[in-house]
């Protein structure tokens, strides 16, 4: 019974293969079908060339007993099948195989060619065959097993068309003497029925030796090619780490200036204050103190803003979350750089729309994005500039506030970097005093940890416009919290 169900499998997967080898039904059937055509076609000019002079030589063998009229219509038959077969070979291998229904197609009309080629070949064996005549009877067997052979070798990785080569040779090698009388005639027919059984169990070994190539040459082709593109991403990698040591260079020679700058001030003038070097003049002393007020600010400032990136990149930022009043936070914000911005020269102004609602986050987080926003504005917009804190409900819903200036503008190749750590805009690498390059970067960790975004639009020359989105979510309607 085991047995059986074995051999009874074995038919139902070779007739599962051959009928697949002709109707594909999915991208990965169809891809198959084709590398198996084209390993079937590998020798097929040569064949399409030889068999005109394989005919002439059968039927020079065959002069003896079958009439030359015979002979030359089977011989001249036999070339114009191979001519037609080597044509409609070509046009169809220039077909277009883009598609499932195209390769099925061409399948098909690849096995129907084969069909016709190998039935007008095997046709010997009606046309040439001399009644009677044993000797005539073994040569055409003969002739017939030998290129049965040859084709189930170069077509048995295409399974549709191993079935015709070997119908084809087997109808006629089997049927022919059988049907002769002849006792003797009768053992050769169950021979060739043996040898034809024998060829489609060797067409399977060839069949599942070129698939075991196909599917070795399909994991060649994708080693090389995750290789090839694990050698890009180890490159793109590469130049990133490159890029990111170059910036972070930028970024410690910068942050030395930045550092340097007030600490040296601190100690300078309170070395000056602590040796009483202006004697009772206090109010050079007091003056100086400023200095070192304004210095301490700046580098608690820089401090603050280096601990903030380390708790957004580590993931160890926490919000302290209240409900807050973003237009009250917004003229804070703007009357504090108020006098920096008239210092240099520079108008600033409120454009929040009526009825904002109020914010449920950070406050503290909330204040230090518009503070770099401000700043970032007052560093890179020219006397006589204008830069504009707003704030309005976009359409679906969110809330966008930011800051927008007419200054310098950002170039179009440093957009993509800005946000990121160190990343700032050449103009801003080219001058060590317009900052360290953590300033967007921190707006956008901020953004984000309030479930927001940031947007940038910027035109060199043409000023910057940093917009801050937060969600629905994070909001509450002016009215609600008067109501509360």
């Amino acid at each position: 019974m085991n047995a059986t169900t074995t051999f009874s499998g074995k038919i139902a997967a070779a007739a599962g293969l051959i009928w697949r080898s002709v109707n594909p039904r999915t991208p990965v059937e169809a891809a198959i079908v084709v590398d198996e055509i084209r390993l079937s076609r590998g020798t097929s000019d040569m064949t399409d060339l030889a068999l005109p002079f394989a005919a002439a030589l059968v039927a020079f063998a065959c002069r003896l007993w079958i009439a030359p009229v015979t002979l030359i219509a089977w011989t001249t038959a036999v070339t114009l099948v191979c001519a037609a077969g080597w044509y409609a070979g070509r046009r169809i291998e220039h077909l277009r195989h883009d598609g499932v229904a195209a390769i099925r197609k061409w399948a098909q009309a690849h096995t129907a060619v084969v069909t016709l080629f190998l039935a007008c070949w095997c046709s010997m064996g009606i046309f040439l065959w001399a009644p009677g005549n044993v000797l005539n009877h073994m040569f055409l067997i003969l002739v017939l097993a030998a290129s049965l052979a040859a084709a189930n070798t170069l077509l048995a990785a295409h399974p549709a068309s191993a079935l015709a080569a070997i119908v084809t040779h087997g109808a006629v090698m089997i049927f022919r003497p059988m049907f002769s009388g002849n006792p003797l005639h009768l053992v050769l027919a169950g021979l060739c029925a043996i040898y034809c059984v024998l060829m489609a169990s060797q067409a399977g070994v060839v069949y599942r030796a070129a698939r075991r190539a196909r599917d070795l040459q399909a994991e060649r082709e994708n080693l090389i090619r995750d290789l090839s593109e694990a050698k890009k991403d180890s490159d793109r990698e590469r130049a990133l780490a490159q890029a990111a040591g170059r910036t972070r260079g930028e970024f410690l020679s910068n942050m030395n200036h930045e550092l340097r700058t007030p600490m040296n001030a601190i100690l300078g003038f309170s070395e000056l204050i602590q040796t009483k070097a202006f004697g009772p003049d206090v109010d050079k002393y007091a003056e100086y103190a400023g200095i070192i007020h304004d210095s301490g600010r700046h580098l608690l400032a820089l401090i603050n803003d280096m601990l903030d990136l380390a708790k957004i990149e580590g993931g160890k930022l926490s919000l302290r979350e209240s409900l807050f009043d973003l237009r009250r936070l917004m003229n804070e914000v703007a009357e504090e750089h108020a006098e920096a911005a008239k210092a240099n020269g520079i108008s600033i102004s409120l454009k929040i729309a009526k009825g904002l609602p109020f914010v449920h986050g950070d406050e503290r987080a909330i204040r230090q994005i518009l503070v770099n926003l401000v700043s970032n504005a007052l560093k890179f917009t020219q006397p006589g500039g204008h830069a504009a804190v707003f704030a309005h409900v976009e359409a679906d819903g969110r809330l966008a506030f930011g800051v927008e200036d007419d200054g310098i503008g950002i170039a179009p190749e440093d957009q993509p970097h800005i946000f990121e750590r160190f990343g700032r805009g050449r103009h801003d690498v080219a001058d060590a005093a317009k900052g360290t390059g953590l300033g967007l970067a921190i707006v956008k960790g901020f953004a984000e940890a309030h479930d927001g975004a940031v947007a940038l639009k910027s035109d060199t020359g043409a000023g910057t416009r940093v917009t801050v989105y937060l969600p629905v979510s994070r909001l509450q309607p002016a009215e609600q919290k008067k109501a509360v």
